[in-house]
Parts: structure tokens; C-alpha cells; sequence
């Protein structure tokens, strides 16, 4: 059975899913700001004088120009289908960021557009009909022979994997609910010459529920929150368990996967074997070392077990931290082929559950196996971490933001009484005090009378 554990600290919202009693995923986001533009579909305005090669620099309403390109992520399930997937107006255009935003470059945007829901993709191709190349079996896509027919002049439908075993008229109504979004999308497009956002990718939550709760198969969700708590139980089923976690109790910690956590946040990588890794994200690409370590003390051990180990644990890291882009690992050194192909088809294994479409190249002779993957949200230590000034940015620490969040959930867990003192470094005084100030109607801070002390002589903070 899935485990899934949401945090709410405030605005803060922490994720964790838990498959076969090991962390999977884990996401986090700040309710006040939106961590990715991707996915949000834009009514742009051309602008004529900035063309390029095959794209141009068009104007989306946030302050600065988007680069268009012709990106489509569903290119093989439509089998390279030739034809204009363009819905433009006079001098306005219809996009979708298929980037996160980067203070350094451009948003990148698309004139192909993709709206997901729980079984079906619709896209602006009118009257396509594909289904996910990861749908096997012809009895299976032949039963969705029936949904064609929905496919129309306005908008094109694929199939998603989810769909699979899922009963037509539930798969019909998702299509029908999905097309109703779309039309008031266009509606809007074509209302008025006003540019900008026409639809926002929906919250961390309405994803979860989108991307990894399957209505049909068992799942233990639990929270902290009364308010996620409510929300969850209003769209759960039978097969949907919904928990409030007690009060005063850290979450994270109950379910022991606050280490793992942390972990994440960490270089250097410990596995049971004694072996370990080292993680070291740069700024184009990222670069993943195997060292055995002592785990060939074990004279049972091989080079050859070390590294199959590593594969799924190197699998585990790299979703979990949501990494992207150029990701070369460097294997121990192994001298047989038939090895060399097994790690190679256990790391792409390993990486099945991968939502994010990558790629993964054989073993190269000096044991490096070079992947890339599509870029989906933000890494997660771009969300909680910052350059560390002493190292003049070639190392990261955890952000202050997200340290004061925490020392707030301590207070807030922790606190046996409604008086509680806190002593704080300066370095994270005024930070503390900005978020308490900032959620001082706020149903847990309103119960606490919370005295904030500054005190140089404390390493960080102590709570009394």
C-alpha cells in the first residue's frame, strides 16, 4: 500500500511518498508563490520585430519576452505528425511554458498545447487520437477504439497510462470535463486584445491527487493539517484512507523518513552496504561517483553487487531530488560486458516509475553511463538551499527560509503549554519574527504566546 504524508507548517506544504517502506518522492512548496510557470498556457502578443531561426521572442505578460519553440513532449505518441498545431488571433498567439522560470534566460513556451488531467491529455492537434506508447497490449488499445469519436475539430485526445483497466465511461467523463476547460480556455483567448496567464497548473495538492493517487488501488494518506485534511476526504473513495495525524507530533519523524529527508540535502549518500555515493550538482550538469567505501571488508561483496546496488539507489536520488538535465555516473570499474548491460538495464528498470521522460545511454568503456532528463518542476535544492558565500558559491547550505519553518513547526509541535520562549540567533531572528508577524491570524500561532528573544550566544535557536 502506498503511504503518502503531507506537512503543513503555515504556508509551507511538505509531501512525502512512501513505496515499499522507502521514500519515493517528495515534494514542497510555499502556498504564496508559484515554484514553476510550466505547464501555464498564455494568450502572448507577437512581436514581428524579434524573429529568429524557426522561433522569435514573443511578449506572455510577465515582464519580460518568452522564446518560442516548437517543443512537443508528446512527439512519438503522435508518431511525428505533420500539420500546424497553432491557435493564434491577429497579432496574439496561444503558448504553454514548457520551462521552469530562470532569472538568467527566458521562458521558454510552446505553440503545442498539452492540458493533462487524471486519464486523458488534450491537445491542440484537432480531431488526433493517440494513446501512450506505454499502454501494451492490443486487447487493451482497441477497448479505447469507442473514445475517438471525442476527438474533434477543436482539440485533439491521448490516452494516458493511467487509463489503463479504467472503466470507458470514467475515462469518458475525465475527457468531457477536461474539454470543458479547454473551450473556456479558447473562450478567453479570443475574447479581447488583453494578454497573459489564461490557465495556472494547479496546486501541489490537485497534482498528487492527478499524478499519484490511483482511485482503484489502496492508499494511506496522512496529514497534519486540518484544512488539507477536510480537502482530501471531500474527493477520497473506499480505497482512499484518509488519517489526521495527532497533535504535537513531528510527521516526518513518526514514520522515521525525516533523515531521508535530510539526506536529500546531502552530497554524500550512505548505503547499508558500507558503499556510498557522492552527488555533486553543477551548474549545467550533475555528476553522481560510486565509491565502494568499506563495504568490501564483506568478502561476500562484489564490485559487481555494489554497483546494481548503487543503480537503485542512485534511481531513488535522482527523482527524489528532482534532478535534470546531464546526468553522467561513474560506475565502479566492472571488465565484463554481460555485467556492464546489467547494471545499464537495472538503472533503467530502477527508473520506470519516473514521471519525467529520460534517456539513458549504455556503459561507455570507462564505466560512465550517460542519461539526460526532461526538466518538471524546480530541483529541490534550488527551492531550500543557497549558494554558501565562503566557498564563493561552489558549495550549497539550507536556505534560511526553510530553517525558520522548521524552528516554527518545533514551536508549534513542541510548545506542552500555551507560553513559549524562543532564543534566536540573529542571523535568523528577524526572519523568525517576519513569518510569525505574517501568520499571526493564523489558527496554530494565535493559540501561542510565543516570545521571540534575540541571542548572539545561542548556535542557532533553543526553545523553552
Amino acid at each position: 500500500m502506498r503511504k503518502i504524508l503531507i506537512n503543513k507548517t503555515l504556508d509551507q506544504i511538505k509531501i512525502a511518498i512512501i513505496d515499499n517502506n522507502l521514500l519515493a518522492h517528495y515534494f514542497m512548496e510555499y502556498e504564496e508563490i508559484q515554484q514553476t510557470i510550466r505547464g501555464n498556457i498564455y494568450k502572448a502578443k507577437i512581436d514581428p520585430n524579434a524573429k529568429g531561426m524557426d522561433a522569435s521572442f514573443i511578449d506572455i505578460g510577465v515582464g519580460r519576452s518568452a522564446f518560442l519553440s516548437k517543443f512537443n513532449p508528446f512527439q512519438k505518441e503522435m508518431d511525428n505528425t505533420k500539420g500546424s498545431y497553432k491557435i493564434f488571433s491577429k497579432d496574439f498567439l496561444l503558448v504553454q511554458a514548457v520551462s521552469d522560470y530562470d532569472p538568467r534566460k527566458a521562458p521558454k513556451v510552446s505553440d503545442f498545447i498539452a492540458l493533462p488531467s487524471k486519464y486523458c491529455v488534450i491537445v491542440s492537434k484537432p480531431k488526433f487520437f493517440g494513446i501512450s506508447k506505454k499502454i501494451d497490449g492490443e486487447k487493451e488499445r482497441k477497448r479505447f477504439n469507442s473514445l475517438k469519436k471525442l476527438a474533434n475539430k477543436d482539440c485533439g485526445i491521448i490516452l494516458r497510462t493511467s487509463s489503463i483497466n479504467k472503466k470507458i465511461k470514467d475515462i469518458k467523463h475525465d475527457i468531457s470535463e477536461t474539454k470543458k476547460r479547454w473551450r473556456d480556455i479558447i473562450r478567453d483567448f479570443k475574447k479581447n486584445d488583453l494578454f497573459g496567464i489564461l490557465h495556472q497548473e494547479k496546486s501541489i495538492l490537485d497534482n498528487l491527487f492527478r499524478e499519484y493517487i490511483n482511485n482503484n488501488e489502496k492508499t494511506f494518506i496522512e496529514t497534519d493539517s486540518r484544512y488539507i485534511y477536510n480537502k482530501l476526504k471531500k474527493d477520497s473513495n473506499k480505497n482512499i484512507q484518509i488519517k489526521l495525524a495527532i497533535k504535537n507530533k513531528e510527521l516526518f519523524k513518526k514514520y522515521k523518513i525525516d533523515e531521508d529527508i535530510r539526506n536529500i540535502f546531502y552530497k554524500k549518500i550512505k548505503m547499508k552496504n558500507g558503499a556510498f555515493l557522492l552527488i555533486e550538482e553543477k551548474e549545467g550538469l550533475t555528476v553522481i561517483d560510486i565509491n565502494s567505501g568499506n563495504s568490501l571488508n564483506n568478502k561476500k561483496e562484489t564490485l559487481f553487487n555494489i554497483n546494481k546496488l548503487a543503480a537503485i539507489e542512485i534511481s531513488r536520488q535522482i527523482i527524489l531530488r528532482n534532478l535534470h538535465g546531464l546526468i553522467l555516473i561513474d560506475f565502479i570499474d566492472l571488465k565484463k560486458p554481460k555485467e556492464k548491460k546489467e547494471i545499464h538495464k537495472t538503472l533503467i528498470n530502477s527508473m520506470k516509475s519516473d514521471k519525467s521522460k529520460h534517456t539513458i545511454l549504455p556503459m561507455s568503456k570507462f564505466g560512465i553511463i550517460e542519461m539526460t532528463r526532461q526538466k518538471r518542476g524546480t530541483k529541490i535544492s534550488s527551492i531550500v538551499s543557497e549558494k554558501c558565500e565562503i566557498c564563493s558559491g561552489y558549495g550549497v547550505i539550507q536556505d534560511k527560509k526553510s530553517v525558520c519553518y522548521e524552528i516554527i513547526e518545533k514551536i508549534i509541535k513542541n510548545t506542552k503549554n500555551n507560553k513559549v520562549s524562543v532564543y534566536l540567533n540573529n542571523l535568523i531572528y528577524s526572519d523568525v519574527r517576519e513569518i510569525i508577524d505574517k501568520n499571526k491570524n493564523n489558527s496554530e500561532i494565535k493559540k501561542l504566546k510565543i516570545k521571540l528573544i534575540e541571542d548572539n550566544d545561542q548556535n542557532l535557536y533553543k526553545i523553552i
